[in-house]
């Protein structure tokens, strides 16, 4: 009777053991199925934006990489406007500083408050572009997050509310639909709640998560169905958040892949989080997100340190502020831009020291570039250029130096043209150096010679006007 019992059990057991294997089958079979059908997803071609392959070698996620967007090679950076226009140049300026086709970013909240008018112009049937002449010839972006203010969206119990010349706004998808058959922009972000990094609790980072990923679709739906959005040409990035929590980060970008957006752009970072920090989250998006999509990252300033982190990471187009911001506080970015021949012969472990301070788990914050305060008395005397190569070389330190003084709109006209002119050559010396193979090299250059340990203050030194 025992041993029967036992050979009874012993079938049981062996039942179950087979059961429990059928469903693991199943579940890794599932799995497998799920994992092929999101790589097959995540492989959409963008239709704006081509990558370049440097020697045929594959292009992989948070890597250096060099590409065509909507006729610019990238890495590029974008041409911040104020109400539509360049920040302190005339757009005529703009375009000998800036030739060719630009990225010109035209933040939300400065497009709400111009609707009435751009749908009533003459040549409102053009958009943006007809109330604007300037930007024809240009991409047009509209920006959700406003790089020139510190906190420019702010999240709410059902849209996220904006900042405008004429206080906060709600702007939802609905809103961003209206707008977008107004102003026919090239390029739209779609709206997502920023969450920075920083003592941000889960429900909150889940809810911007999820309500990116629903706006999305609700802005994918209606650019596919409405008449009216489908009568001219535009495309749409998905807002990438999740803060600081790399799980949700991925989670962000697997919703946002199998979609078809033409792009992604990269929120919640640029709010003076930690550089390391900053680099971890990069490193994990941009391993996450398809290679073949072009990833946009809005940064507060847009130092060169942080582009060369970007870029290393697999960042195509960066939002700065950087250059203008520089200008209008009195200084003029003197860093070089061409890496000596010599420096491509040291040894390979000496050469990356520099990247130290790029990589996601070394990189530092205390590094500013080469520059010149034009207000510093050294200049009063000094009748050179700011450099040899700088487009407004006619101009000297001495001369700049009083237009400083005096506080003329012209000392930053002048500024800006020149530091716009050094991050168009910083850039495409970038570029070089990604096709060449040499990028790293040339980021562990940058570092050790063309920084500095203190950084540039941000705001305008306040002293005493200078009675005329």
């Amino acid at each position: 009777r025992g041993r029967a019992l036992c050979r009874l059990l012993d079938r049981k057991h062996r039942k179950a053991s087979l059961s429990i294997s059928i469903v693991a089958a199943a579940a890794a079979a599932a799995m497998a199925a799920t994992e092929q059908k999101t790589v097959v997803v995540s492989d959409i071609e963008s239709p704006i934006f081509s990558l370049i392959s440097p020697g045929n070698a594959p292009v992989r996620g948070a890597e250096p990489r060099v590409g065509r967007l909507m006729g610019m090679e990238t890495p590029a950076f974008t041409v911040l406007t104020g109400r539509g226009f360049p920040l302190t140049l005339r757009p005529e300026v703009n375009n000998a500083v800036l030739p060719g086709t630009q990225l010109m970013q035209l933040p939300v909240g400065d497009l709400v408050a111009r609707t009435d008018s751009v749908s009533q112009c003459p040549a409102k049937d053009d958009g943006c572009k007809g109330f604007w002449p300037h930007l024809k010839g240009h991409v047009s972006y509209c920006s959700f997050r406003d790089p020139r203010k510190d906190v420019s969206v702010y999240g709410g119990d059902s849209v996220c509310s904006v900042e405008t010349t004429g206080g906060r706004q709600k702007v939802g998808p609905q809103q961003l639909l209206d707008l977008q058959k107004v102003m026919k922009m090239d390029l739209v972000a779609a709206p997502a709640e920023e969450v920075p990094i920083g003592n941000v609790g889960q429900r909150r980072i889940g809810r911007s998560v999820g309500r990116a990923a629903d706006w999305l679709k609700e802005i994918l739906e209606a650019k596919n169905t409405d008449p009216e959005l489908k009568s001219f040409e535009w495309n749409v990035l998905a807002g990438i958040q999740g803060s600081g929590d790399i799980a949700y980060r991925e989670k962000a970008c697997l919703a946002a892949a199998s979609t078809n957006a033409a792009g992604f752009w990269i929120g919640g970072l640029g709010y003076g989080e930690d550089l390391s920090i900053r680099g971890r989250v990069l490193e994990a998006v941009g391993n996450a997100l398809p290679t073949k999509r072009p990833r946009f990252l809005p940064l507060k300033k847009g130092s060169p340190v942080e582009v060369l982190q970007a870029v290393l990471l697999g960042v195509d187009v960066v939002e700065v502020t950087f250059p203008t911001q520089m200008a209008t506080s009195g200084y003029a970015l003197t860093f070089e831009w061409e890496m000596p021949k010599e420096e491509l012969e040291k040894d390979k472990e000496v050469a990356e020291e520099g990247l130290k301070g790029l990589e996601p788990e070394t990189a530092s914050d205390t590094k500013g570039v080469r520059h010149l305060n034009v207000r510093d008395a050294e200049c009063r005397e000094n009748f050179g250029p700011i450099t040899a190569s700088s487009p407004v070389k006619q101009y000297s330190r001495a001369y700049v130096h009083h237009l400083q003084l005096l506080h003329e709109l012209f000392a930053s006209m002048l500024l800006t043209q020149h530091n716009l002119h050094v991050y168009r050559e910083f850039f495409a010396a970038i570029r070089s150096h990604i096709q060449a193979g040499t990028f790293r090299q040339y980021a562990a250059w940058f570092m050790r010679t063309q920084t500095v340990e203190d950084e540039a203050p941000n705001q305008e030194p306040k002293g005493k006007r200078r009675k005329i």
